[in-house]
Parts: structure tokens; sequence; C-alpha cells
């Protein structure tokens, strides 16, 4: 018999970025495994609504009309905000309108119930699901919260801070299973159990029509970064990078997006920094030619603790298109790009080194080549989704 599944996700596609990205494959390879797969999602808001009126952005044309399996709640806010209160607000309209969604939905019938969090919020809609419904739920962690939150420095009330900490215990005990994007998410989760939970690593990857089987190049060497600008990525050290590059007369692509877009923008005009090319958010397929185009690509997150456990998406990106990582990194995605030889890994304030390490990788084709073989190998055997879906088909069948 057909198992049901209704995945419950803020992010879907055609929002950008790796969440939307992951959802979107998680609820095609589902349905192409025999598995039928219904998604409840918002309209498309992040980083901004009105940028999904650009139809440039709905390019994946069997998803476009599929309104039955993929149901969209209509959300009032038009931008998405980093200020506290404005996003609880938000999420919590999410839930509600979630939870009105489920209502309705009651006499369906569902196997599982898979939600992806954060917002923490969407969970505790699906928990309700979960008794109309009579399912199990799939709890899947892309992002430890509430210490996400702290570790950006954006809120520090301690009270609610430990009211948050007493909700994300209540989550993953009531998760019949738990799945994560991030190994280094496994420890932090199992100390908040108590009882025997099975979590299942689930990484982020690349399709396998996606992989770059050859490198082409227009004859720049060129510099690339993708995706958030956010307070989690270090901004000041960015910055400084791009400084550094001009010196060394290299090209730096950003397609960025975030609450620090407009500072680092500002940076870049009041300092002349021309070698720098802005980019506008755009679709996954664009994101991924520009990185093909690139020699190195750079990553950040700032060093609070909490970041060690994650693994970017961009991280992924970058080894899916051939492309050698400079990071300011540690913890799990240190590891990976180390034991993998994917490229070099710095100290978050060492720029001036990972700056003069790419200017060494500029005189050194072979060194590169050996470097983008590494990232290929490395997501063909432990990063492609078709491969690693089937972690949730077993939980599911």
């Amino acid at each position: 018999m057909t198992k049901k599944v209704l995945v419950m996700t803020q992010n879907f596609y055609p929002v950008i970025g790796s969440a939307g990205n992951r959802m979107k494959n998680i609820y095609q390879l589902l349905n192409e495994n025999d598995i039928e797969a219904d998604v409840l999602t918002t309209e498309p808001a992040y980083p901004n609504k009105n940028m999904y009126k650009d139809q440039t952005f709905w390019d994946e044309a069997s998803l476009n009309n599929k309104t039955k399996k993929i149901m969209r709640v209509p959300i009032k806010n038009k931008k998405f905000s980093n200020r506290i209160f404005s996003r609880l607000f938000f999420y919590l309209e999410i839930m509600y309108r979630f939870l009105v969604a489920l209502w309705k939905l009651r006499k369906e019938k569902y196997d599982y119930i898979m939600v992806s969090t954060p917002p923490i919020f969407i969970v505790f809609s699906a928990f309700i699901g979960k008794m109309l419904f009579k399912s199990k739920l799939i709890l899947e962690v892309r992002d430890l919260w509430p210490d996400s939150l702290i570790g950006v420095k954006a809120f520090d009330n301690k009270f609610i801070i430990n009211f948050f900490r007493f909700l994300e215990k209540k989550m993953y005990r009531m998760a019949d299973f738990i799945v994560i994007n991030s190994i280094g998410f496994k420890e932090h989760i199992t100390s908040k159990l108590k009882k025997s939970t099975d979590i299942v690593y689930l990484p982020n990857g690349p399709r396998q029509h996606e992989i770059v089987e050859k490198k082409h190049y227009d004859g720049e060497f060129r510099v690339v970064y993708t995706g958030n600008l956010g307070l989690a990525q270090d901004i000041g050290n960015l910055k400084l990078v791009a400084g550094l590059l001009k010196g060394a007369d290299i090209r730096f692509d950003v397609i960025g997006y975030g609450v620090k877009t407009e500072e680092f923008t500002d940076y870049l005009l009041k300092n002349n920094l021309n070698n720098v090319y802005m980019h506008q958010p755009t679709t996954r397929r664009k994101s991924l030619e520009l990185i093909e185009n690139s020699n190195v690509a750079i990553a950040f997150l700032n060093d609070a603790e909490v970041f060690s456990t994650v693994l970017p998406g961009k991280i992924i990106d970058y080894m899916t298109c051939r492309t050698p990582i400079i990071a300011g990194v540690k913890g799990t995605a240190a590891d990976i790009i180390t034991k993998h030889q994917t490229g070099y890994v710095f100290e978050q304030q060492a720029v001036r080194e990972m700056v003069d390490k790419i200017v060494e990788l500029k005189n050194n084709k072979a060194e590169l080549d050996r470097l983008g073989e590494n990232c290929i190998h490395t997501v063909t055997q432990d990063f492609l989704w078709e491969n690693n879906i089937d972690k949730l088909i077993e939980i599911i069948k």
C-alpha cells in the first residue's frame, strides 16, 4: 500500500537558498519513489515576497501547476525582517495559517507528517496535525534553535531564551523520527532526548544532473561568494577579502541577499572596490553557473560555538561545481573540507592568509585541478540526493 506524507515547511520552491531547494528535492524524490508526498507551505517570501513576481524564479514547469499537491497559505508580511519581535509575529502568523489549513485537511489520510524547522513554531502546528491524522511525525532539523539565535547576538532575554529551550526539548521528544542535515547536530539533539529516537543524517547535496563534469573558464581568474549576507556570515571579514582581492587584481563575484547586503554594498561603493561584482538574487541554476565559471569560492561563518555544528549548503554547491573552497569556518564544515581535501580552512580572522592562498592558487592550475577532482569525488560519494533519499524512504516504508 502506498504511503502518504505531508511535508510542512516555510521554505519551498521557488524560494532561493538551501532550505527551499532541500525541501523541493525531498518532495520530488519521495514522489519518484512511490511515496505520495504533498506539501503545505507559504507563499514565497524570503528574502522579499515581491521578488517572486519575476517569473524567472518559477523555472520548473513540473512544479508550477500542482495546486492540489502543493498547498500555499497566504501571509501578510511583504518583507522578511531581522527584528526579533517582527520575525516572531511572522512565525506565529505562519503557525496559525498552517493550523487552519490542517483543519481543512483533517479528512485526509496521511501516514506521516514531515515538518521542517526552523522556525520552531511550525512544528507545534504539526503536532496538532499528527493528532488530527493519527500519523507519525518526522522532525527535520536544519538549524539548532534557539542556539543559533544566541550565536548571531540577535536576542539575549534570558527568560524568553529559557522558554525557547523548553520548547526545543518538547519538540525533539515528541518526534517519532528526527532527520538532520549536519552530522554536527546529533550530539546536541541526543542530549535533549529522554527516550531512544532514530536520528537520520540526510545532508544537503546536488542532484545528479547538477554535477559539473568539466570546468569552463573565460580566462579571467575569479573568486565567488554566494548566499546569505547575514549575522552568521561574518560580513566584516568578507569586506576585508574584497579589499585585499582588489590589491591582488582579482575579480570577486558576490550573489548576496539578507540583512547585511546593503551594508556590504555601501562598503564597496565608499571604498571604490570596482573589482567586486554584485549580482541580484537569482535561481539556483544561474547561481551554479556562476560558481562553475569561478576558480575559487569563499565561505565564512562567525566564531560562535553553535556554528561549529553547521554544514553550510554553499560549501556543497561549491564542490558540486568543481570549485575549490577557501573557508573561515570551524567544526563540521572544516572537517569535511580538510578530510576530503576540497580546499583550505583557516581561522575565521585569518583573512590575509586566506587571500594569500587564493593568490598562490591563481598561479597553480595543477593544484586547482586536484582540489576540483576531490570536490566531485566527495559530492558523488557522499552527497548525491538520488542516493541519500533512501535513508528517508526506509523510515517511511
